[in-house]
């Protein structure tokens, strides 16, 4: 296909300028969307080397990712540019290849890589990019400049607007999961030891994964408060909460490695429940504690045993709990807050066995109030749970009667 031949001496230069204007709007586009959503730079680092760790990919390299991509994205103009000369008015169309393919790498992630579900994501930019294909041609078939002496304002304008469609086209394929996004902050900032992100992390829809949900409770059971604020995290649904998912790209902000190199402890061979895996990662590390009694407090036991009678509440299994909360904590011990809402239901309920070293009067006057406060509004549940978890909010008490057992 021949190049179009401009008549006019001073038409290179609008050329030129009309070019470099794309070319300014689309390289700063890319590189605000880029440090916004490193999705498609860590998605393609992990699918070519999936070893990689989060702070090589993330910590110091987020410019540089971030040129590297919007680099790879502007080849394609260059090229169409030097191969083919546009009119005027249509020379952003040269651009809208490399739209849509920054928002292809903008839109994939590493769960997409790792549970090859990328068909859906390969597919709209493919499609994108045949219509881009049709237009480029038609600015070629059609390609007379009538009017090539009119000042560049008149071209101008035309240009601005089909970068701009290329804009929408690409926010149309980019990744706005706002999961993935927090992750990728968390996995940063605890690589720094900065655990306020933790702190400051969003009650809203951001925090609906066992990924996050983990690193949440790593977060409380470093402070040593896993006991005293568990139930103020929201969307516990289950012990699962507890450990990271097991999909493969969780690797990729070492999760798993965070959580479980807390633990000491590695679920290995079949499909451990988590109150299984920790009850015998618990058992096994009291007797080394047995054996070595001068360094029991740098075995972690502790932390095991409330990961473990935190994991028991969570799954609401009460006789469990009242039967093993002795065998971790001797009777001078003051119960953390959530084993002493739990025992006040056991003792209301009569499920289980309860030492009376683990009987707190003031915990079981509080209960009866929550229990009379439940009670008066069980007509009215939507009611009943607003007051309850207005009343005694962040209480052991609310997700026991409130969550759904399966979710």
């Amino acid at each position: 296909m021949a190049g179009i031949q401009y008549h006019y001496k001073t038409t290179k230069y609008k050329a030129n300028f009309l070019t470099v204007v794309c070319f300014i709007l689309f390289v700063l586009y890319s590189l605000i969307l880029y440090l916004k959503h490193q999705y498609g730079i860590v998605a393609l680092t992990y699918f070519i080397e999936s070893e990689l760790t989060t702070s090589t990919i993330l910590s110091s390299t987020t410019r540089i990712s971030a040129l590297l991509g919007t680099l790879l994205c502007v080849i394609p103009a260059i090229i169409l540019l030097h191969t083919l000369h546009f009119p005027l008015r249509f020379k952003a169309l040269a651009f809208l290849p490399s739209y849509i393919l920054l928002g292809f790498l903008t839109g994939i992630s590493p769960e997409t890589v790792a549970s090859h579900e990328n068909e859906v994501h390969i597919l709209s930019p493919v499609l994108l990019l045949l219509l881009c294909g049709v237009l480029i041609f038609l600015s070629q078939v059609y390609r007379e400049d009538r009017g090539e002496h009119a000042p560049v304002t008149n071209y101008l304008g035309l240009n601005i607007l089909i970068s701009v469609v290329g804009m929408l086209l690409c926010m149309a394929l980019t990744n706005t999961n706002s999961q993935l996004h927090v992750q990728l902050a968390l996995a940063e900032a605890i690589h720094r030891n900065d655990y306020s992100v933790v702190d400051n992390l969003s009650k809203g829809e951001t925090t609906t994964n066992n990924t996050i949900t983990s690193i949440q409770v790593l977060n409380l059971s470093k402070k040593g408060v896993l006991g005293e604020k568990l139930f103020s995290l929201p969307h516990l649904t289950g012990s699962q909460n507890m450990l990271p998912d097991t999909n493969p790209a969780s690797l990729l902000y070492h999760t798993p490695t965070l959580v479980y190199g807390h633990l000491k402890a590695v679920p290995v061979g079949k499909k451990w429940k988590t109150t299984d895996f920790l009850e015998k990662a618990l058992k096994r590390r009291m007797l080394l504690a047995a054996e070595h009694s001068a360094i029991s407090d740098t075995l972690g036991v502790r932390i095991l045993a409330d990961y473990y009678l935190c994991a028991l509440l969570l799954d609401r299994d009460l006789n469990r709990f009242s039967r093993d909360l002795p065998n971790y904590y001797n009777a001078g011990s003051t119960l953390p807050r959530h084993y002493r809402e739990a025992l006040a239901i056991c003792k209301s309920r009569e499920c289980g066995e309860i030492p009376e070293r683990t009987l707190y009067s003031e915990m079981d006057s509080i209960y009866l109030r929550y229990k009379s406060l439940h009670d008066s509004l069980l007509n009215a549940p939507a009611i009943q749970r607003k007051e309850c978890s207005k009343a005694y909010a962040g209480s052991y008490w609310n997700y026991y009667f409130f969550v759904n057992e399966k979710q």
